[in-house]
Parts: structure tokens; sequence; C-alpha cells
């Protein structure tokens, strides 16, 4: 038994879950990517090979053609299959674990002699592509040396390239990889390219220079390639035996769309996002569309396709730790099948339920451009603003339930994270011309189970405000302590959290959306109107009433403190209408006439 840190101050419970952010050294081979059934490569090996090249360990890993199937499987039951999410949060995972282990044990085991075959002749086409690839790259004559000198004199040749045109020419053979990474019209050179620009650009930023022998250097972006492009020929490979397993099995596939659906819940870890799916399924209805039609996308159920929990006996807090890098493999790999679904016209709807606030952009300066909600011809967005202390609490609650459990400073490191990225995905969808976007945001700190709130909602640029103070805490939380031990310490002093000090996105809400209208919860009258940043007009009496919330007034006093002034603005529209019935038809949270149901 390995002794690992654990608070004594603290009783265990949320704030003193048993467990660490990092995994802790005595632990790491237990983690997916580095379990001998999975890769073969070892611990030791990984390690040695990060040290030399720069790269990170998960990305040195080997799996093995068994797990690579995995992976791509992972990826075609998330989005070709319609799995049914039942009425509890953990069916979902628990039907769709059913429905892999199906398809992998009946339709795919007997496969796996064929495949494994498969991936050997494709790693030795790789190889020899690398190797290839690395001489031309490598023969590229660094810029001439000066004529003469005494090494010119003494043996008739040239002076040897000094340290600057050595590295010249790395660089050149770096920028030429790059490039055919994105433009060699063979899709095995492609790969190879890519593989050896991100091998020997890793080792060029740690060493100043490509390092070492070739033969590892050709190896290392070998074991790349075939973790990437042999993962996607392996897909290929089983995309017929998939398909054959759904009929045999009588699952369902999802239909593809000619008008796609989208809905996207962002939040932080343990924020309630999968809460949301019953409220989301009742939205489907109401505009038509069949869930069950719906590719829901929640990698987190991957974890116990990836790791059985009970196999770590007294480390079992750990599990969601030690499938993690794997899980991001998985995910990223998921990200590129539906992107090849949509580029062939096969798009499904999805639903989208996950943490990750990146762009997934690599290869694109336009943000948001490769994010899965791009496919959508109709985008629900939901942005939940649960207060960090509770995901505190709530994460303890589903580490009970279903066994994932997560350390406290990295649940707020998340939560720092996640309000951080949810302004950039924010404006990214509600500006974009070419799609039709709903968005929603939700105030969760409601008890557990209770429908949450809405705080603001809207059509692209025009946003209805129903809670200034639920857009003030998406500032407010990006300044936590994430080193909080106790809900009291997680939150700074009272003028860091004061309402005036907190309106930087309300601001940016008014000063880049075209309208918007500040609306009373319970009966959606409209009470203050904005255009373009200016305050248009104001309702005097839900005006004088709306400011006597200290929030909402220090909110309307930043971004329009003309509305502070007694008759600085015109009176209201006669003609105006209040938010209504056709207004809750799009939106999941309490409020009108849904504030008390």
């Amino acid at each position: 038994m390995h002794d690992l840190p654990h608070s004594a101050a603290l009783p265990e419970g949320p704030w003193n879950p048993g467990l660490q952010s990092q995994i802790p050294e005595a632990l790491l081979h237990l983690a997916t990517i580095h379990r001998p059934e999975n890769v073969s490569t070892s611990l030791r090996e990984v390690r040695e090979l990060a040290d030399l090249t720069g790269l990170p360990m998960e990305e040195l890993v080997v799996f093995k053609p068994e797990r690579l199937v995995v992976h791509e499987l992972l990826a075609r039951v998330t989005a070709d299959f319609s799995i049914e999410d039942g009425s509890r949060t953990e069916d979902l995972g628990i039907n769709f674990r059913r429905t892999t282990d199906a398809i992998l044990s009946r339709h795919l085991a007997p496969h796996m002699g064929g495949i494994r075959a498969a991936h050997e002749a494709l790693r030795t086409n790789l190889f020899n592509a690398v190797m290839q690839l690395l001489d031309q790259g490598m023969r590229d004559a660094p810029a001439a040396a000066p004529r003469g000198g005494f090494w010119a004199r003494l043996t008739g040749r040239p002076a040897p390239p000094q340290p600057e045109e050595t590295e010249s020419r790395d660089l050149r053979a770096i920028r030429r990889w790059e490039a055919g990474a994105l433009d060699d019209a063979d899709p095995l050179r492609r790969a190879a390219c890519a593989a050896l620009a991100r091998t020997a650009g890793a080792m060029h930023a740690r060493h100043g220079r490509i390092w070492g022998d070739r033969g590892l250097l050709a190896a290392v972006a070998t074991d790349l390639a075939c973790n990437d492009h042999g993962s996607e020929a392996i897909g290929r490979m089983i995309d017929p035996l998939v398909q054959r397993a759904a009929a045999a099995e009588g699952f369902r596939l999802l239909p593809v769309q000619e008008l796609p659906v989208v809905m996207n819940t962002k939040g932080a870890s343990a924020a309630g996002k999968s809460t949301l799916r019953p409220l989301q399924r009742a939205l489907a209805a109401r505009i038509g569309v069949n869930w069950a039609d719906f590719a829901l996308v929640s990698p987190d159920i991957f974890r116990k396709f990836l790791l059985d929990y009970a196999s770590l006996g007294e480390w079992y807090k750990y599990a969601g730790s030690l499938s993690g890098h794997e899980l991001q493999i998985v995910d990223h790999k998921l990200d590129r099948y539906i992107a090849q679904k949509a580029g062939r016209g096969g798009m499904t709807h999805l639903l989208i339920d996950r943490f990750r606030f990146d762009t997934f952009a690599p290869a694109s300066d336009v943000a948001g451009s490769n994010l899965l909600t791009r496919f959508g011809s109709l985008v629900y967005l939901f942005f939940m603003i649960t207060p960090p202390d509770a995901t505190v609490e709530r994460a303890w609650q589903r580490g009970l339930e279903v066994g994932r459990y997560k350390a406290v400073d990295d649940l707020l490191a998340h939560n720092i994270e996640a309000y951080n990225g949810m302004p950039e995905v924010f404006f990214t969808w509600a500006l974009a011309a070419d799609k039709k976007v709903h968005y929603e945001f939700l105030d969760n700190s409601v008890t557990l189970g209770e429908r949450p709130r809405t705080v603001a909602f809207g059509w692209n640029g025009e946003m209805q405000v129903l809670d200034v103070g639920g857009l003030l805490d998406v500032e407010r939380y990006r300044k936590i302590n994430v080193e909080a031990h106790a809900p009291a310490e997680v939150y700074p002093g009272a003028g860091d959290m004061a309402p005036e000090r907190n309106t930087e996105f309300l601001a940016a809400c008014l000063r880049r959306l075209p309208v918007v209208n500040f609306a009373d919860r319970a009966s959606g009258r409209i009470w203050l109107r904005c255009e373009n940043g200016r305050p248009l007009w104001a309702d005097a009496a839900g005006l004088r009433q709306a400011l006597q919330d200290p929030e909402t007034r220090a909110g309307i006093a930043a971004v329009a403190p003309q509305a502070l002034q007694p008759g600085a603005l015109p009176a209201a529209p006669a003609e105006r209408s209040a938010l209504g019935a056709e207004h809750r038809i799009h939106t999941l949270g309490q409020w009108g006439a849904a504030a008390n149901a």
C-alpha cells in the first residue's frame, strides 16, 4: 500500500474528497494510457521519450490496434446510434456502454486478427514514408558558407555550417513538413508529414535543433502517425462491421437531417449540465423534433468503458483522473468523425454536453470554427451559471452516486476556465450571421433537482435580460480561490465581489449586441431597451421597481447611466409587447408563467 497525501484537518467529504488533482506518481501505472493491455509502451519508456523530445507523455504512448478499435467504436456509437437516455442521469451511460460492448464483443472481436495485420502493414508504410520525408528534409543544404578561410584552405571543402545555419536548415525542414501535412495529395504522406512536424518541432523547441538519432526521430513520428492516421484507418475498416452489427442487434441508427438541430450545453464541471437533458427533451418536442433522432455527445460516459473502476481497489476515487488523458484523445477523434460525417452530408441532430471551452480549431483562424456547433442549421446554446462552491458539493454527490470524483482545486480551476470561456463562445455564435442561434443563460444555484432560473436569453443579436445579477456572476466567478478548503474561502472579499466591480460581461453584451432588452422575470414586461449600446426608452414604473435591486442598479449604472436620471429617456412605446409564451417555447428555465412551475 502506498501512503498518499490526505488532509487530516477535515473529515472526508466535499471539501476533502480524498484525492489530489495530479495523479500521484505511485498510481501512474494504473492510468489507461500506461496499461499494458492498452499500449505497447512502458511508463519508463514514455517518460524518457518525453524528456528527450519535449512532447507530453500522453502523446508518446503507442496504442495497440485493439485499443484503437475501441476509440473508433466509441466515436461511432456516439455519432451514429440512437441511445435511450432514460429517466435517470446515469441511464445514458449504462445504455451506451451496453450497446458498445455488444458490438465490440460479438461483431468486432472475431475480426481482430485481420485488423492487427492491416495495422502492422500500415505502420510499415508510415515508417517508410517518414524515413523518406526525413531524408528529404535533412538533405536540404544550409545557406552557403563563406568561401575561403582556414577550413577551406586546409581541406579544400567549404567550412561546416555554423550552429545558426543548422537551425535554419532544421526550421526549413519543419516548415516543409507542416506544409505537406496540409497540402500533400497522399493521405499517408500527409499523416507522416504531420507527425514529423510535431515531433521535430517539439525537439527543436526543447533543444534548439532537431537533436538525436534519425532512427529514433522516425520511430517516434511513426508512433504518433499510427495513433492518429492508423486509428482513422481502423475506423474505416470497422465501418461495415459496425453497420452489420446494428442490423443484427436491432440497434437504431440515427437518420440524416437536412436541417440539423444542435443543442450545446456549456458550464463548469459538476455545474449540472447533464441534468438539463429532460428539459431539452421537452424543448425538442415543443419545436417538433424527435428526441430519439439526436446523437447524445457526452464523452464522460466513455470513462467506465475505458476503465474498470472496480479494478482500482482502494484507489477508486482516481478513476476519473486515470482515464482522463485517453478520454481527451477519444473526444478529439469523435470531433473528427462527426466533421467527416458532415462533410459527406450525413449530419444528424446533436446534443452536446461537455466541459471543453477551446475552439477545437488547430488549423483555422476563425473563432469557434471547429466547434461541432457549426454543423447546426438551428442552434441552441445553454450556459450554466452555477456557484463554484456548489459545484464542489455537487461533484462529491456525483462521486457517491456514479463513482467519478474530482479534487477540489481541479473543480475550482475548471470554474475559472468555464467563466473565462463563456463570453467568447457566446459572442462567437450570437453574432454568427449564417446561423439561427438561440441562447439561454441559466442560474443553477437552485436546490438540486429544481428547474434552474433563466438569467437571459435571445435570438442572435437581440438579448432579453431577466436577471442582471446573474450576468454579473459570469464575471464574479472568474475571481475565485482555487486553493479554498471551505465555501467561505472560495470567493474574494466584498470589494471584489461588489456588483459595480463585475459589470464587464454585461457591458460587452450591450457593446456587441445590436439590441438588449431588460425585463421583469415574473411578468416579462420590458422596462429598458438599449440599441447599439445606448438606452432607447424606458418604462418608468418598471425601471423604478427594477432599480430597487442593488445588483440591477449597479449594472444599469455601469452600462446605461442615463436611465438612473428620472425623465432622461423617452417613455416606452404604447404598442410594445411583453415577453410571453412565444418566447418560453425556446427556453428551459423558470421565468414568466413558468417562474413558479
